[in-house]
């Protein structure tokens, strides 16, 4: 597969998977994604591959699925419109999309997640800037994450548009009252607070961020790929054993119910009659901005 939204490259036992594109904060559109989900099979095959590292090119790592995203239909899509229309036919919102269409476009979403938690080596999550909506599923999923002191991550499309999977890994990484926070809120987690809560190994500087993720990845190098593998496939099992996966994969099912919201429809209307960037302001107004928190905190 030729990459147009992604980049990828092989040095020394490491494979590194650039998000690429950093004119739209590298906001996944399913091209962006198809291409994530080949160049780790292409690493996991890699015998010269031990270690993979993920992460955004330009301001950020990323802001999140791409809503605006029409230029590829999601897996399994039967609805004989395009995305692009589906919601925007006079007097439709959407709410006429069959129950396998708007199922399978989520599932889709959470199939790239487990690619990276199911994936035979080590992902690291190299995470500068913002990590918001859906991006915090990618950077969850990974094995590690490595975060830089500005580092923000949340999932703000509770406040208007729907929960997703990405709500249920809060659950699984910082506890039930924090991930009740977090859910309820769209609130942000800063780097020390990532650090504190156990969600990332480590913050550094953003200008040492890369060469520090750099040495770690080649620490764990040192060790046998196919040990590699079967310590990670441990680790993961005691997970899946308690419902890791299976909590993923029914968390998608309240994002079909969420597109029947007044909040959710109303936030398409305002995005089709006055642009993305419009809804995002009217959504986040209340909250103090995408990444607004309530005490504040220091940044």
């Amino acid at each position: 597969m030729t990459y147009k939204n992604i980049l990828y490259g092989v040095d020394d036992r490491l494979a590194t998977i650039t998000l690429n594109r950093p004119e739209r904060r590298n906001a996944l559109s399913w091209p962006l994604l198809y291409e994530l989900k080949d160049a780790l099979k292409q690493a996991e095959k890699d015998r010269e591959v031990r270690v993979i590292i993920l992460k955004g090119a330009g301001s950020c790592f990323s802001a999140g699925h791409d809503l605006s995203d029409t230029s590829a239909d999601s897996p399994r899509h039967l609805d004989k419109r395009s995305w692009a229309q589906i919601g925007k036919d006079p007097g439709d919102a959407g709410n006429d999309l069959s129950v396998w269409d708007g199922r399978s476009r989520v599932q889709g979403h959470i199939e790239i997640d487990l690619e990276i938690w199911n994936c035979w080596k080590p992902v690291i999550a190299q995470v500068h800037s913002y990590c918001l909506g859906g991006a915090i599923g990618i950077a969850l999923s990974c094995d590690l994450l490595i975060a830089s002191k500005d580092a923000r991550l949340g999932y703000p499309p509770v406040r208007g548009i729907a929960p997703g999977e990405e709500i249920s890994l809060f659950s699984w990484h910082v506890g039930l009252k924090r991930a009740k926070w977090l859910s309820l809120t769209g609130d942000s987690l800063t780097a020390r607070e990532m650090l504190d809560f156990g969600v990332a190994n480590w913050v550094f500087p953003k200008d040492k961020l890369d060469a520090e993720t750099r040495k770690i990845a080649r620490r764990i190098a040192n060790i046998d790929s196919e040990l590699l593998s079967l310590s990670k496939t441990l680790v993961n099992r005691i997970f899946e054993q308690q419902g890791y996966s299976h909590s993923m994969k029914s968390s998608g099912e309240f994002i079909g119910y969420a597109r029947r919201l007044k909040s959710s429809r109303d936030f398409r209307k305002t995005s089709q009659e006055k642009g993305l960037r419009a809804a995002l302001e009217e959504r986040d107004q209340a909250f103090g901005g995408i990444v607004g928190r309530y005490p504040p905190v220091e940044e």
